[in-house]
């Protein structure tokens, strides 16, 4: 069954295989980098019918760790 086709409201998805959200801590001063990209490039080549990003934040109240990671 996790490789068959299902639809979920107008979304058709070619398996049933979900990548997660990951919060990767890795961007530059709340925004995404290079690195993001080619994250993401990578989770969407991998064959899962659904790839959710990281989680976001509208305002410094929204997120999950006050950390300041830089790399």
């Amino acid at each position: 069954m996790i490789f068959k086709q299902i639809k979920i409201n107008k979304i058709k998805l070619k398996n049933r295989i979900v990548v997660s959200p990951m919060c990767q801590y890795s961007g530059k001063n709340g925004e995404p980098t290079s690195w993001h990209m080619e994250h993401l490039t990578k989770l969407a080549s991998s064959g899962a019918g659904l790839l959710m990003v990281e989680s976001t934040a509208v305002n410094n109240n929204g997120k999950i760790n006050n950390e300041v990671v830089n790399y």
